[in-house]
């Protein structure tokens, strides 16, 4: 929380921006209002809420602003769009649970966690130490007290609710304890209401096992509401009116590093691809990922920062027991219900990827009620497909690597696509036995290709939608585009004559590049190229 005005703020920044030297540096400090948010949500009429978001989206921004708002800091918040609107700033007791404070390996790290942070309040309404009691009288016992010294009513602010259970979930005999000490926390929280003024629970996943949720009285989902869709993140408004500067300064940084002149409009589109198309809600606010957005502008350079490469393996290995393979997420359809579904055992794997932010919603269809998923940039589907691709190749050491190099040789036009599809071949002819022997199907192969050339950053296309049906692939060259059709065990003449029976070339009819159509076969026993066949479209 920053205490300088927006001016104020900016005139340091402007002020730093050249030093004694001549040499440029850079005031690190990023201003976005949101405080026009925390004021709606404070007189919205109820008292119990939940929010959902991704990892790094500013949850934990979101309860430090709340909590100073209702502590009555009023000094904190000038210059912002809350002091016009807020006209008593009362001073409520706040009482921060994090449950994100450390990791729960074991039975005795939650109590260990909880019981610390509920010791800190015990100090400070001068309660004895109730350590060996229930967590739920120790939590009742303090709101009652804060009460009673305050006279007010009680603020509870739970960062990371779900925090126990997400570390736990591929223990399901530690998750049944954690779930039953969890739940046990937050019983107050039912029969206190008399106590409390305000009760806001964030996390990543809706457990909706516990009982905050089948219990908690009147509890609002934010989640999905659009008045709220913008109160975590940057929206593009935000981007191109409070974080302008930014932007201005991203552009002149990454224009002396790559020693080229680079547009505020240059700029302003890779921002976008990046790290737009984030959607909460059916009213498709575009949303920006404000970790790796932050990122670019402290470091003056856009590059890949939210994504971790530490995807659970086993969420991957539950794409591939339900057959879904990379391909398929690109377009997904779900009913909001699914949402919903209880994440305490994953049978789903799409709930997990949307509250996760790996997916994102695309569309919405009114009369059907049913939501369109996909990646919601290339930041996420970059990562997400070289996280897939180490996932399935992690023994084929430098094939990633190898494939890169014969990606840009095609594009500085040194080889020529024949012979990158050779690559290709000896590429595949080197995926271990252990991989391909489970999965012999074209629609393997084909998902293989796919994650190898999204993370090697290739301007693909996957399951593309036409008139008279889907292609497979579509790579997207300078001065080319090739359609590329997989089959297995038959022959590369079958899968150009489908291409262009089915004309999946009028998808790009605008384009201007020359179109091939691409049949490629794999045969069974080889678990490679056997034979491809490449006509031209146009």
């Amino acid at each position: 929380m920053q205490s300088e005005t927006r001016n104020e703020l900016w005139q340091r920044r402007e002020s730093t921006a050249s030093g004694s030297n001549g040499c440029r540096t850079f005031w690190k400090a990023v201003y976005v209002d949101k405080t026009a948010y925390v004021y709606e949500l404070a007189h919205h009429g109820g008292i119990n809420y939940f929010l959902s978001r991704p990892r790094r989206f500013g949850k934990s921004l979101l309860i430090s602003t709340l909590q100073c708002y209702f502590e009555g800091r009023r000094e904190l918040f000038r210059g912002m769009a809350v002091e016009k609107l807020e006209t008593e700033w009362t001073q409520y007791p706040v009482l921060r649970l994090d449950l994100s404070l450390g990791k729960y390996y074991d039975e005795k790290s939650v109590d260990s966690i909880c019981g610390g942070i509920l010791k800190w309040y015990e100090r400070d309404y001068g309660l004895p130490d109730g350590k060996g009691e229930n967590l739920s009288d120790r939590l009742s016992a303090i709101i009652r007290k804060a009460y009673e010294q305050t006279g007010q009513k009680v603020v509870v602010l739970i960062d990371e609710y779900d925090a126990p259970m997400l570390d736990s979930i591929h223990k399901p005999e530690l998750q049944d304890y954690l779930r039953q000490r969890v739940r046990d926390l937050f019983s107050p929280l039912k029969g206190m209401s008399q106590y409390l003024r305000f009760v806001f629970l964030t996390g990543i996943s809706k457990f909706s096992q516990l009982s905050v949720f089948s219990e908690l009285n009147n509890l609002t989902d934010l989640t999905f509401e659009p008045d709220f869709e913008g109160i975590c993140g940057i929206t593009e408004e935000e981007l191109f009116t409070q974080l302008k500067p930014d932007i201005e300064q991203l552009a002149e940084r990454m224009g002396q590093r790559r020693r080229q002149p680079m547009s505020y409009d240059e700029v302003v589109a890779e921002l976008k691809r990046m790290y737009d198309g984030y959607h909460f809600t059916d009213r498709m606010t575009d949303i920006y990922n404000p970790w790796s957005l932050f990122y670019a502008f402290d470091r003056g350079w856009i590059d890949n920062y939210w994504f971790s490469t530490g995807t659970p393996s086993s969420l991957i290995n539950l794409l591939r027991m339900k057959h879904i393979v990379m391909p398929d997420l690109e377009g997904f359809t779900a009913e909001k219900s699914v949402f919903d579904a209880p994440t305490e055992r994953i049978t789903d794997p799409i709930p997990v990827l949307f509250q996760s932010g790996y997916l994102t919603i695309k569309d919405y269809d009114y009369q059907r009620k049913r939501f369109t998923l996909g990646f919601p940039n290339a930041e996420v589907r970059d990562g997400f497909g070289g996280a897939l691709y180490n996932y399935y190749c992690a023994e084929y050491v430098g094939s990633r690597s190898r494939m890169d190099n014969a990606m840009w040789d095609l594009r500085d036009k040194k080889i020529t696509f024949e012979e990158f599809l050779e690559s290709v071949r000896k590429w595949y002819a080197g995926i271990p036995y252990s991989i391909t022997d489970k999965s012999q199907s074209e629609q393997f192969y084909e998902a293989l290709f796919y994650a190898l050339m999204v993370g090697i950053g290739a301007d693909v296309e996957a399951e593309g939608q036409t008139s008279d049906g889907r292609f497979d692939i579509a790579l997207k060259m300078q001065d080319a585009i090739y359609i590329l059709e997989f089959k297995f065990g038959k022959c590369a003449q079958e899968a150009t004559a489908q291409i262009l029976a089915k004309d999946y070339a009028v998808r790009f009819a605008q384009d201007k590049r020359p179109v091939f159509a691409v049949g490629l076969n794999i045969s069974k026993d080889r678990r490679t190229i056997e034979n491809y066949q490449i006509v031209a479209c146009k």
